[in-house]
């Protein structure tokens, strides 16, 4: 049976556009599950189709150091992202950038997927500062090269930002979306994209309150 092309992190992930010029529709909430609240918007690029941007947010009683070192856990990657069987950490010359590559497992109907992310934290963000702003995007490494059987998911962007807050619990906002949507219908795919980020926060949330 030929498998729908379909992107999980056109599932799971938005853009952040930081074009002034730009005025972008706001974000409505869609889906709150214990403790995550998630938001949704559809923003159209260029002549290109709209895209969905998501977006979670939550708090947690840690520090802004907690988040950074599971984002670089390897072993962690896999429990708490959605669907994942490999989560790889790859460091770069600069100490502020490392590479993540992720390939998920899907149900038998859709193509697998793997993604190579670049990370970066601003070069101005100190250890007594109350915010960090963690981008990510799309990149290529030899370290992890496209596999033929796998569908390779380009034109990723996104955020994780982190918020110290008075009462020692830390805000997290996480944005990301695809270059373009899944070619399914949103009737299908909206649950599905709602439920995977929900789930994932939630794990992730809940990883670092251990």
């Amino acid at each position: 049976m030929k498998k729908l092309p379909i992107t999980l992190f056109a599932f799971i992930l938005c853009t952040v556009c930081f074009a002034k010029d730009i005025i972008l529709p706001d974000f409505k909430i869609v889906k709150k599950q214990g403790d995550i609240t998630l938001y949704e918007r559809w923003i159209k690029r260029d002549d290109t189709e709209p895209v969905r941007e998501l977006k979670a947010e939550f708090l947690v009683e840690c520090d802004i150091e907690n988040v950074i070192s599971l984002l670089k856990d390897q072993p962690a990657g896999i429990k708490w992202n959605k669907n994942a069987s490999v989560y790889k950490i790859a460091n770069t010359l600069n100490t502020n950038e490392w590479i993540n590559y992720i390939k998920y497992n899907m149900p038998a109907i859709f193509d697998d997927q793997e993604c190579c992310l670049l990370y970066k934290i601003p070069d101005l963000y100190a250890v007594n500062q109350n915010v960090c702003v963690v981008n990510f995007e799309s990149t290529t490494s030899s370290l992890f090269p496209p596999q033929s059987a796998i569908k390779r998911i380009t034109g990723v962007s996104g955020q994780w930002k982190m918020e110290q807050q008075a009462n020692h619990f830390l805000k997290i906002t996480y944005r990301i979306s695809s270059d373009k949507s899944a070619n399914i219908p949103r009737f299908i795919s909206d649950p599905i994209v709602h439920s995977n980020l929900i789930k994932t926060m939630l794990n992730f949330k809940t990883m670092l309150e251990k």
